[in-house]
């Protein structure tokens, strides 16, 4: 079992998201109802107390804006709005960077260019993961701004 600190988007955006990916392409999708923005991989165990801590945290207006790749296979929109900080507030290192992970097997092939409409995560998520079920185990309040 592996956890991770996870922003979900909302329903809207999923389906944004989905509206414009090419099914018909030959890659290994990730399912719509898994997608999330990873602020930080905890390994084997989790920092329950970190992740608490980040009760309140304000959290930016965020958009998913266009596709990049991990080494011409991983496949993931790009994430519009600054997450540093609650990424290393969660634990994230320094080689962490916000992206959704939406296909394995990416080859190159062209993508729409992509820019959903924006959101607010009103939470954090502490997730396990086996197996390829995804299990919340808490959840923490984030703080959002007043300008939406």
């Amino acid at each position: 079992m592996k956890f991770f600190t996870a922003l979900f988007p909302p329903r809207h955006v999923v389906d944004e998201l989905d509206a414009v990916l090419d099914r018909d392409l030959d890659l290994e999708w990730t399912k719509p109802e898994k997608w999330h923005i990873t602020l930080c991989f905890h390994g084997e165990t989790a920092d329950e107390e970190r992740f608490r801590a980040l009760e309140g945290h304000e959290v930016p207006q965020l958009r998913l804006q266009n596709f990049n790749d991990f080494r011409g296979r991983v496949l993931w929109a790009g994430i519009h709005g600054e997450l540093n900080q609650l990424a290393r507030a969660a634990g994230a290192n320094d080689n962490w960077f916000a992206h959704l992970t939406v296909a394995y097997g990416y080859k190159g092939q062209p993508m729409p260019e992509f820019l959903s409409s924006p959101w607010q995560p009103a939470e954090a998520v502490l997730v396990s993961s086996a197996n390829g079920v995804y299990t919340p185990v808490d959840r923490v309040g984030l703080r959002t701004s007043a300008r939406r």
